[in-house]
């Protein structure tokens, strides 16, 4: 048996890939779409998500990724990480996990995660907290296991510089 511990996501493609273990699939999907406004029949602003076909600074985009445990078992210590493509901005508090799970950042592609708070940034005028402008990576880590024939939903929002 294969154990699925982390999965990376690439940022900007929009991809669908399926990891494959012996008692069944870990099937994980992830997509990026645009915020657009849209003015609805009742003449109010809505704000409704369309493809990414043509992004230009200033949009905001809305980045989703799916895993879906097709496995007879559980999947456990579930950890998905999504680099932040530098073209985008990170916006605050946009990290959302439909189950129980704990958020966590990075400053330096990766390497090291942790909570806002305890984010620094070394400059040459000294040492900062990390604004969410400068974060270039997400984590999401499931606090329980994904049972079987559940799916589990993670999301953030970025604008492009």
């Amino acid at each position: 048996m294969k154990k699925i511990q982390t999965l990376f996501l690439t940022g900007l493609l929009c991809v669908t890939t399926i990891l494959q273990a012996e008692e069944g699939k870990v099937t994980l999907t992830s997509k990026s779409l645009k915020e657009s406004i849209v003015i609805d029949k009742n003449g109010n602003k809505v704000i409704k998500l369309i493809d990414t076909k043509k992004v230009l600074p200033g949009d905001t985009v809305f980045y989703e990724n799916s895993v879906d445990n097709g496995k007879a078992e559980p999947v456990k210590n579930m950890v998905l990480n999504n680099p932040i493509p530098k073209e985008m901005a990170y916006l605050t508090d946009s990290a959302k996990c439909e189950k129980p799970c704990t958020i966590l950042y990075s400053v330096d592609n990766g390497k090291v995660f942790d909570k806002p708070e305890n984010l620094k940034i070394k400059t040459e005028k000294g040492v900062h907290i990390a604004r969410a402008d400068e974060y270039t990576n997400v984590r999401w880590i499931l606090n329980q296991p994904l049972a079987p024939n559940q799916k589990v939903s993670v999301s953030y929002k970025a604008k492009l510089r």
